[in-house]
């Protein structure tokens, strides 16, 4: 705290705080200068947001083939066909004339009640409930290992012995892989092996592993010694190319029923378990409606049906009670949906399906004097709504940027200074800035070029390739409004639209999606997409913002802002060393007129002191 005025009586503090208002002046004007920059780089960078937005818009609207070429079907009776018609479907009829069978899952489940009587709790493990003997576990030894990838390798090392490769079950995320001596020649098959590498108690796979995979790997034998009690089992399904699908397990007595179903309902043969209490049994169905086993058929009467899930392991077979032969298990077969859809009698491994593009439900079974017919026609509606928001869109972006491009520019309104702040009430405040901040892109060529390119890419004709009903925009009912002050706004007739949709949707689709080398074969809304894209890119050379450019040294006004900074630092160093120097001056005054009055009250003293 400086002191002072005590010789002078004068007010030093104000006087220097005066001189120093002054001498602070142009370092208001440059914080204003900062702050208009900062006021004009927020503005480009709300265009440019709304300009990213547009873009991405179109291309999740107009540019996709299933909003423009969107379809619909109906069905003469819903409660037993329903339907729905994909982009790709054909306007038509289909007429289902019978259903003789809805497809259904192949279901097992325990033969007989899995205890004599003491039902299993699924939350405690099987030797603390007495679960199994002899000819449902195998004494022995129990290795399980589980390694996480830290990165893409096909090498895995581990810490135990493998013992031989039939004792050894290898499973990365789930999905189990074939341990094998050497590779198979097929690269698909290969996918699916790994091999053992003893030397280096690693296993080698025959596909590289992502990072974050955890590769679980079980080696058992069996032991008098062993500490274990395991069972080594199997599940067996198809796929929907008929092809074997087969999952190994090993599992150990100190596990609980949940652990087991928990395995087995994340297996890939596509099965879903539970264990019911009241009956005392395990019940198994496949996940996927249809019949899949097309390799083992049993006896020539219909009823009888190729086996679709197949156990193997004391744990499921002797245990479980699982069985999957046709004699004496609980298997009931798959069996899939059987129709006749315009004469053709078929089948589908589902209930839902998709022919010439319709997907169709089948909801019950019916015979011919039910027959359900399948309408599919263009949804011209939807089509329309499309359309309809993408010139609602680009109305909106185009009246946000005119409005920017024409807004008033107040310049006696400048940036308040802090101490214009203090004498000022919010509202106050907030009305000077609405007009300080007003007309921060007045006259933007960046803009205005970009708009412009806008609007010659929409009216521009299309070069489609092929004899298409329009090629240009006012041929299927759009066009600029009449009023010019409203800069290039578009307006639908929609009659005509709704008309030019009807007779050719290819063509309106291809007249704004069309893709090729050239503008002029481009269709308009990839046209804008494409200027969009230049233009966010030139806006964000200018502001930042977009495209990764986050620091001031990357864009022109960031790079301006940070010259104003320094000018700002070095302008506050040059301020301090002036109001040093106005104190370093106020204050030899100070003595000077202390010194003074010091020698004149002495020369007083000498002169008048004596006298009476």
């Amino acid at each position: 705290m400086r002191l002072s005025g005590f010789a002078t009586g004068m007010d030093i503090n104000q006087m220097v705080q005066d001189l120093m208002r002054a001498e602070r002046m142009p370092m208001d004007r440059l914080k204003q200068d900062k702050q208009v920059i900062e006021w004009r780089m927020a503005e480009y960078r709300s265009v440019n947001l709304k300009l990213d937005q547009f873009r991405t818009n179109i291309f999740d609207t107009v540019l996709r083939r299933s909003n423009m070429m969107s379809n619909k079907a109906s069905s003469s009776n819903s409660s037993l066909v329903t339907a729905t018609a994909t982009s790709s479907a054909s306007a038509g009829t289909l007429r289902i004339s019978e259903v003789s069978q809805l497809a259904n899952a192949a279901s097992n489940a325990s033969s007989t009640a899995i205890t004599d009587g003491t039902k299993i709790d699924a939350t405690k493990s099987f030797k603390d409930q007495a679960f199994g003997d002899n000819t449902v576990w195998t004494q022995g030894i129990v290795n399980r290992e589980v390694v996480t990838v830290s990165e893409k390798t096909s090498t895995i090392s581990l810490t135990q012995e493998l013992g031989n490769a039939d004792s050894v079950v290898v499973k990365v995320n789930g999905a189990s892989f074939k341990v094998v001596e050497t590779f198979s020649e097929d690269a698909t098959i290969r996918a699916t092996e790994v091999m053992r590498d003893d030397a280096n108690k690693a296993l080698v796979f025959g596909k590289e592993l992502a990072k974050d995979q955890k590769v679980e790997v079980t080696a058992f034998s069996a032991s008098a010694t062993g500490e274990d009690f395991y069972s080594e089992t199997s599940i067996t399904a198809f796929n929907a190319k008929g092809e074997k699908v087969t999952d190994k397990f090993v599992f150990t007595s100190d596990q609980t029923m949940n652990d087991v179903i928990k395995q087995m309902n994340a297996s890939p043969t596509g099965v879903n378990v539970f264990y019911d209490e009241h009956s005392d049994k395990l019940s198994v169905i496949r996940k996927e409606t249809g019949q899949f086993n097309t390799d083992q058929v049993w006896g020539t009467d219909p009823k009888e049906f190729n086996s679709e899930m197949m156990f193997t392991g004391d744990l499921f077979q002797n245990g479980f009670q699982l069985d999957s032969s046709n004699d004496t298990g609980n298997e009931i077969g798959g069996q899939n949906a059987s129709f006749t859809i315009n004469g053709l009698t078929t089948e589908r491994q589902s209930n839902t399906f998709t022919i010439n593009g319709v997907s169709i439900s089948l909801q019950g079974t019916f015979t011919e004097n039910q027959a359900v017919t399948l309408n599919t026609s263009t949804n011209v509606d939807s089509i329309m709504d499309t359309i309809k928001g993408f010139v609602k869109e680009y109305n909106e972006l185009l009246e946000l940027v005119n409005g920017k491009i024409k807004e008033d520019v107040h310049r006696d309104f400048r940036p308040l200074s802090e101490e214009q702040r203090k004498e000022m009430s919010d509202t106050e405040i907030e009305r000077w800035e609405e007009k300080a901040m007003s007309g921060m892109l007045r006259n933007d060529q960046t803009l205005r070029n970009g708009f412009t390119k806008f609007r010659t890419d929409m009216y521009a004709p299309v070069s489609m390739g092929f004899d298409g009903a329009f090629n240009q925009l006012t041929e299927i009912g759009i066009k600029t409004t009449s009023n010019y002050r409203e800069g290039g706004k578009l307006e639908i007739n929609e009659d005509k639209l709704r008309a030019a949709i009807e007779q050719d949707p290819e063509s309106v689709y291809q007249l704004f999606a069309a893709d090729g080398t050239t503008s002029a074969e481009k269709g308009l809304a990839r046209r804008i997409r494409d200027s969009a894209n230049g233009l966010i890119e030139q806006i964000s050379q200018r502001a930042g913002g977009l495209k990764g450019r986050s620091s001031n040294h990357q864009f022109t006004l960031g790079r301006e802002m940070t010259r104003i900074e320094d000018r700002l630092t070095n302008f506050e160093r040059r301020l301090q060393q002036v109001e040093n120097r106005y104190w370093a001056q106020f204050t030899a005054m100070e003595k000077a007129v202390a010194q003074s009055n010091s020698q004149g009250e002495a020369l007083f003293a000498q002169m008048f002191g004596g006298q009476q």
